[in-house]
């Protein structure tokens, strides 16, 4: 499925790698352990330069074949988030930007996370909000809708309770992204370009991905 035709369409887009890489240096440093799930072609980790201890997964053989050639200084591996083949208590901070939606079992995704992440580790994670104003407007054809891989679209309460559930803090929720704005779609694009370069996309319940940044309690787990 997640073939190279899949990502046939797929653009490197420096302006959110850049965003997201401001985003693991606050909370981490560059010894810390990073683990990327559905990494693609690894573009994050070309704007993590100095940190030495970068993993990505991904399901798909191509993205991983092909970020390898790109970036030899991290480790990349085809795995299923779904069930993670690492040791216990191994990251520091893991992110999940546009993943958890192709999960069929998101549920157990979460689980699998809080397994491999340290205590006190961070997860980020970007996912559609189907509370968004573009998803009102737009209905069945909001962008999450399109691409049919997309098959656990959740609003942000349900990403908030799962996390909840298995053992995290919340520290930050907002949402971001406008390119799918109904109206005045190019003066939409270009300020979200821009908030992007400002490293400040962040847009109050409207944007078309919710972002949640949440802290694994120290205390025992849920299994």
């Amino acid at each position: 499925m997640f073939d190279k035709d899949y990502f046939k369409n797929y653009k490197e887009q420096s302006f959110k790698w850049l965003f997201w890489s401001s985003v693991v240096r606050k909370y981490t440093n560059k010894e810390s352990k990073i683990l990327e799930l559905g990494c693609t072609y690894g573009y994050l980790f070309k704007h993590l330069k100095g940190y030495k201890n970068l993993f990505g997964i991904d399901i798909s053989k191509h993205a991983i074949n092909v970020a390898k050639t790109l970036n030899q200084k991290a480790t990349f591996e085809t795995q299923d988030v779904q069930d993670l083949k690492f040791p216990k208590n191994n990251f520091d901070l893991i992110l999940a930007i546009d993943v958890l939606e192709h999960l069929p079992n998101p549920k157990k995704g979460i689980q699998e996370i809080s397994k491999v992440l340290k205590p006190n580790g961070i997860l980020i994670i970007s996912t559609p909000n189907p509370d968004s104003y573009s998803h009102k407007i737009k209905k069945k054809q909001w962008f999450a809708y399109k691409d049919p891989t997309h098959i656990s679209i959740h609003n942000k309460e349900y990403w908030l309770n799962l996390l909840k559930t298995n053992n995290f803090r919340i520290k930050k929720t907002t949402t971001i992204d406008l390119f799918d704005y109904p109206y005045l779609n190019k003066i939409a694009r270009l300020l979200n370009l821009i908030l992007y370069r400002i490293k400040s996309p962040f847009i109050k319940n409207m944007g078309d991905n919710s972002v949640i940044i949440a802290q694994l309690n120290p205390e025992r787990r849920s299994n």
